[in-house]
C-alpha cells in the first residue's frame, strides 16, 4: 500500500521540478530563432511579391496575345513559358524555405521502371548504395549550392553591366522610338536582376542552414554510433557468435572422431581419409557461411545480408575463374594426381621423396639435411616415378670423396642447398645439384682400389715370374695388416705385366673397404715403401725408371 502511495508522489514531485528548468530552455531557444524566423519571413514575403508580379505579367502578355501576329504571338508565348519556370523555381523556393530545406525523395517512379537482368543484379547492391548517397547527400548539396551562387553571382554581375550599359543613354537626346526600346530592354532586364538576385539570395540562405547544422556534429556522431551499436553492430557481434559456435561444435566433433579412430591408415585409407577430411571442412564452411547470413535475415539487417551476398558472389567468381587449377590441386589432394605422396620427384635438379601432400606439401631427401615446402600450385607441374634401389644422393657426411680434377676430400655437410668439403685442409662449397652432376667417385660407400706398377730390374728375370710376385705379395699382406688395414683388404693382385725397356714390370692392384678411404693416398704410398722394402731385403735391383701410380698427379699428406 505504501509502495503504490510513494511511486506516483515521487513522479508528481520530478515533474513539477522538471517543468520549471525546462521552461526557459524553451523560451531561449525562440528568443535565439526569431532572427532567424524573421529573415526567413522576410525572402518569403520577397518571393510572394515577386510570384503575385510574374502572374501579373502573365496575364498582361496573354491579353496581348489576341491583337498580336505570327511572330509576336511566338515570342509573347515564349516569355509566358519562361515566367511559368519562374514561377515554378519560385514556388520551389518557397516551400524549401518554409520546411527548412527538408526534402523527400520519392523512388516509386525508379522502381517503376523495367530493369534487365544487371540492374536486378544491382538490387542487392541498392542498400549500400544508398547508404552512400544518404553520407554524402550533404557535402554534394553545399557543393552544388556553392557552384549555384557562383552562378547566380555571375549572373547578377552581368545584369549589372547590362544595366549600367543602357543607362549611358540619355533618353533626351535620343528618338522617343528608342528610348522606348531602350526602356522595354531595361525593364527586361531588371526583372533578370531581381530574379537571380532571389535566387541567390535563397541559395545563401540554404547553404547557412546546412552549414549552421555543422555545429550538430557530435549529437549527429553519437546518434549514428548509437544506432550502429544498436543495429548492424549488435548484429555483426551475433552473427560472429554463432559463426564461433557453429565452428567450434564442428571441430569438437571432428577431434573426438580423430581420437575414436587412432589406428595408421594405409595408402588407400589414407586418401579416402583425405577426402573426407576436406568435404568436412567445406561443410564447415558452408554452415558457418549459412549460420551468419541466418542471423542477418532474422535481424532484418539489408544492408549487412547485401554486403555478404556481395562478397560471396565475388567469391564463387573468383572460384570459377581458377576452378582448372583447383581442381589439379583437388588430385593432388586425394592422392590420385600426378605427384603422390611417397613417391620419388625432381625438384630443382635434385630427388626427394614427397614426405607428405598438403596445402603445403614436404619434400624430404634422406640423405640430406632440410626439407622443401612447396604449394600444391608448384607440385602440378611436377611428375613422381614409385621408389627404387636408387641412390638418393653420391655421399653422406664423413664420406671421403675422389673428384673428377682428382681433388680428394672429407664430406662435412650437405644440405638441399649445398655440400661442404673438406679439400688439402680447405672449406669448399657446392651447390648441392651441381655437385650431384659432378660425378664424384665415392670411396667410402662401395670401397675402392689403388693400383701400382712397380718394376725390377732384367737381373733377376729368372725369378721374374714365380719368386718375385709371391714376395712381393706376401710382404704387402704384411704391410697391410701392420699398418692396420688387414681387415679392410679385400683383395691383393701381384701380377707380370710387362717388360719394359729397362725393368720387368709388375701390376699391383689393391681393393679396400670403404672404411679405410681416408688414407686413400697413404695406401698407395705404402704399397711403393713395401715393395722398395722387399727389394732391399732380397738384393733385388730397382732399375732408374721409377713406380706410377695411374690414380693421382699430385698426392696430399693424410693420416
Amino acid at each position: 500500500m505504501l509502495r503504490r502511495i510513494l511511486i506516483p508522489a515521487c513522479l508528481l514531485a520530478l515533474l513539477a521540478l522538471g517543468l520549471p528548468a525546462s521552461a526557459p530552455a524553451q523560451s531561449g531557444a525562440a528568443d535565439a530563432a526569431t532572427p532567424v524566423q524573421a529573415e526567413n519571413v522576410r525572402r518569403m514575403l520577397a518571393i510572394r511579391e515577386a510570384l503575385e508580379a510574374r502572374r501579373a505579367r502573365i496575364r498582361d502578355l496573354l491579353e496581348q496575345l489576341d491583337g498580336a501576329d505570327e511572330g509576336e504571338q511566338a515570342r509573347i508565348r515564349e516569355q509566358i513559358g519562361a515566367h511559368r519556370e519562374t514561377i515554378r523555381d519560385l514556388s520551389t523556393a518557397f516551400e524549401s524555405i518554409a520546411v527548412g530545406g527538408a526534402t523527400l525523395r520519392d523512388d516509386a517512379a525508379a522502381d517503376e521502371r523495367p530493369l534487365e537482368w544487371h540492374e536486378e543484379l544491382t538490387q542487392i547492391a541498392r542498400p549500400l548504395l544508398n547508404r552512400l548517397r544518404e553520407a554524402t547527400e550533404k557535402p554534394r548539396r553545399v557543393a552544388e549550392l556553392r557552384t549555384r551562387i557562383e552562378l547566380y553571382q555571375q549572373q547578377l554581375d552581368v545584369a549589372r553591366r547590362a544595366l549600367a550599359s543602357i543607362a549611358v543613354y540619355d533618353r533626351e537626346q535620343v528618338p522617343a522610338v528608342v528610348g522606348e526600346g531602350l526602356d522595354a530592354v531595361a525593364a527586361n532586364w531588371r526583372e533578370r536582376a531581381q530574379d537571380v538576385e532571389r535566387s541567390l539570395d535563397v541559395a545563401r540562405a540554404e547553404l547557412a542552414s546546412l552549414q549552421a547544422s555543422d555545429g550538430q556534429i557530435l549529437t549527429t556522431l553519437g546518434r549514428v554510433t548509437g544506432d550502429f551499436l544498436l543495429g548492424s553492430g549488435l548484429t555483426l557481434l551475433l552473427a560472429l557468435l554463432v559463426g564461433v559456435s557453429v565452428w567450434l561444435a564442428l571441430r569438437s566433433l571432428q577431434r573426438l572422431v580423430r581420437r575414436w579412430r587412432r589406428r595408421t591408415p594405409s595408402d588407400a585409407q589414407a586418401a579416402r581419409i583425405r577426402l573426407l577430411l576436406y568435404s568436412y571442412h567445406m561443410l564447415t564452411m558452408g554452415l558457418v557461411t549459412l549460420a551468419v547470413l541466418a542471423v542477418f535475415y532474422v535481424r532484418g539487417d539489408v544492408l549487412l545480408l547485401s554486403l555478404a551476398i556481395i562478397a560471396l558472389i565475388m567469391l564463387v567468381l573468383g572460384i570459377w575463374r581458377f576452378l582448372p587449377r583447383y581442381v589439379q590441386e583437388a588430385r593432388l589432394l586425394l592422392n590420385v594426381g600426378p605427384v603422390r605422396e611417397g613417391e620419388r620427384v625432381t625438384w630443382n635438379g635434385l630427388p626427394f621423396q614427397v614426405a607428405t601432400l598438403n596445402l603445403y606439401s614436404e619434400l624430404r631427401n634422406p640423405d640430406l639435411d632440410g626439407v622443401i615446402r612447396l604449394p600444391l600450385s608448384a607440385l602440378t607441374h611436377l611428375t613422381s616415378r614409385p621408389r627404387t634401389a636408387d641412390a638418393w644422393f653420391p655421399s653422406r657426411p664423413g664420406d671421403y670423396v675422389l673428384l673428377p680434377d682428382g681433388s680428394y676430400g672429407e664430406v662435412l655437410a650437405q644440405t638441399v642447398e649445398q655440400v661442404q668439403l673438406r679439400i688439402m685442409g680447405s672449406i669448399v662449397h657446392y651447390p648441392a645439384a651441381a655437385y650431384l652432376n659432378l660425378g664424384v667417385r665415392n670411396l667410402s660407400r662401395e670401397g675402392f682400389g689403388v693400383v701400382v706398377v712397380f718394376g725390377i730390374d732384367y737381373a733377376h728375370q729368372a725369378i721374374a715370374l714365380d719368386r718375385a710376385p709371391q714376395g712381393f705379395r706376401s710382404g704387402l699382406e704384411a704391410a697391410f695388416a701392420e699398418a692396420g688395414f688387414g681387415d679392410d683388404l679385400r683383395s691383393l693382385v701381384v701380377e707380370f705385366k710387362e717388360a719394359g725397356a729397362s725393368s720387368l714390370d709388375y701390376l699391383i692392384y689393391a681393393t679396400l673397404a670403404g672404411g679405410s678411404a681416408g688414407s686413400y693416398f697413404r695406401i698407395g704410398r705404402l704399397i711403393q715403401q713395401t715393395c722398395v722394402d722387399i727389394c732391399n731385403r732380397e738384393g733385388w735391383v730397382i732399375p732408374f725408371t721409377q713406380v706410377t701410380i695411374h690414380q693421382a698427379d699430385g698426392e696430399p699428406s693424410d693420416g
